[in-house]
């Protein structure tokens, strides 16, 4: 009997590392296939930290293209992108698991500005201009951008050879794209990180579509594992 297939679409470095964390003898029950929908390629934006007493951090990829922190205080969504963030010399806070518990957070604690975004071409949450409004003087740069990928052949096969398919989606935008990829196909579940980002996948004609507990890549294990459930029994 063929195993149900795990569909990665996050950046290949970002899809390996979700893999590796998924528990071993869950991960022995799938069949991984990595095709990422997105790639992170830098833009080449002049970087001038001067000025800025502080950084936010709404993903890794930010800090991957930003400078050395050299103990500078930095602001991030989600503790992974903390843990990146220390490991490169920042004085780093998880201040929320999005964009819009971080505004809340750097609200309420009011650090010294003026505070530079850190971010992707492609971000959520105008967190940059909504931190200003508050008082809080931060501007932004994009230093990446997250240009969209085709479906490759081997998941679209895999997509419509009725086997079992399980895709983690974590971002809208990536939600988006993959939808035009999908026709009805009841074995197919798709694990959403958010309801932002189950929405614009709700009419894609997935069999299931499962929202995690928390935008949190723990909840979004936890989802897989219910998701497996559902593909076993399918």
């Amino acid at each position: 009997m063929s195993l149900p297939v795990l569909i990665m679409t996050r950046p290949a470095l970002d899809s390996r590392r979700f893999v590796a964390g998924i528990k071993p003898d869950l991960r022995a029950k799938l069949s991984i296939l990595i095709s990422p929908l997105l790639q992170i390629v830098p833009t080449g934006a002049d970087l001038d930290m001067a000025r800025h007493r502080g950084v936010i951090f709404t993903s890794a990829n930010g800090v991957a293209y930003a400078p050395p922190g050299d103990g500078r205080p930095a602001y991030c969504v989600g503790e992974r992108t903390a843990q990146v963030a220390r490991a490169h010399g920042w004085s780093a806070v998880a201040s929320g698991q999005n964009a819009e518990e971080l505004i809340k957070e750097v609200i309420k604690t009011k650090p010294p500005g003026p505070l530079i975004h850190i971010s992707g071409v492609h971000q959520r949450g105008d967190v940059a201009a909504r931190l200003s409004e508050a008082g809080i003087q931060t501007e932004a740069i994009a230093v990446y951008d997250q240009q969209l990928l085709p479906l490759s052949p081997d998941a679209q096969q895999a997509l419509s050879s009725g086997l079992p398919c399980i895709i983690p989606v974590f971002s809208p935008r990536t939600a988006a794209h993959l939808a035009s990829f999908c026709t009805k196909a009841d074995s197919l579940i798709i694990v959403a990180l958010s309801d932002a980002v189950a929405q614009p996948l709700a009419d894609c004609g997935a069999g299931k579509l499962i929202v995690a507990d928390e935008p949190s890549s723990a909840c979004v294990y936890d989802a897989l594992e219910t998701a497996l459930d559902w593909a076993t029994l399918s």
